[in-house]
């Protein structure tokens, strides 16, 4: 079966069931024919609702080994494409811990729901001392941290989830945000340049870009010096 082929008989095997929506009759279809490695090599397709389909199928079967395909697949010329491999990569991050370690992950998320920032930072660290490979619970757990305002312990939670997952795009721009609020621009500046040479169409992170840049100019000129260079989003 050609390429072209190949991903046709992919959509309209998916079709009955997305016009449904029915996510689980989607997992179930696409399992029983064609393997996860079969469908991120679909990312590449010329056809974009293969692609587009492709990356959101990957989120509901996929695992932590398709982080790759999808990251790349954030860099797409459309629009949507970007949008389901950023929502698929969130979904895998979110269970990539062990069953047990998830248990207590998922503990964590309702005190964080709640505004109960303190229960979800133990629940958070139970999750990573349980999979100390479980990188969205240190991320949690950063944001836990970062609505306390503890902004170094906030960096310190996403640094260890950007070691496990270095394209950790959310991460990155959560320590952006920590070194905003502490007032190291040029690192708050970095990271958010790091976080969307990753992912290219997260606006919030674009506009922060643009306002710290302006905001450094103006403060570089009054002292006769200039730090840092443009961004190209």
């Amino acid at each position: 079966m050609t390429e072209l082929n190949h991903g046709n008989a992919f959509l309209d095997a998916v079709r009955p069931a997305l016009a449904a929506g029915d996510a689980e009759r989607v997992a179930r279809d696409v399992r029983a024919n064609w393997s996860v490695v079969e469908i991120c090599a679909l990312l590449n397709h010329p056809n974009v609702d293969i692609r587009r389909v492709a990356a959101m199928v990957i989120g509901l079967i996929g695992d932590r080994r398709q982080v790759g395909c999808l990251t790349g697949a954030l860099k797409d010329t459309d629009r949507l494409v970007n949008e389901m491999a950023e929502h698929s990569l969130w979904s895998v991050w979110f269970r990539a811990g062990s069953k047990q370690a998830t248990r207590a992950f998922r503990l964590g998320l309702a005190d964080l729901a709640e505004e109960s920032y303190e229960k979800a930072i133990v629940h958070f660290g139970r999750a990573a001392d349980i999979d100390s490979h479980f990188a969205e619970a240190f991320n949690q757990c950063a944001i836990a941290h970062f609505f306390l305002g503890h902004w170094d312990a906030s960096i310190y939670c996403a640094s260890k989830a950007v070691k496990l997952i270095p394209t950790h795009f959310g991460a990155i721009a959560g320590m952006g945000h920590c070194y905003t609020q502490m007032n190291d621009l040029e690192r708050a500046l970095k990271c958010y340049r790091r976080a969307v040479a990753i992912n290219p169409r997260m606006k919030p992170i674009c506009d922060a870009i643009r306002s710290l840049e302006t905001r450094m100019r103006e403060e570089n000129d009054s002292s006769g010096t200039f730090f840092g260079r443009p961004v190209s989003v």
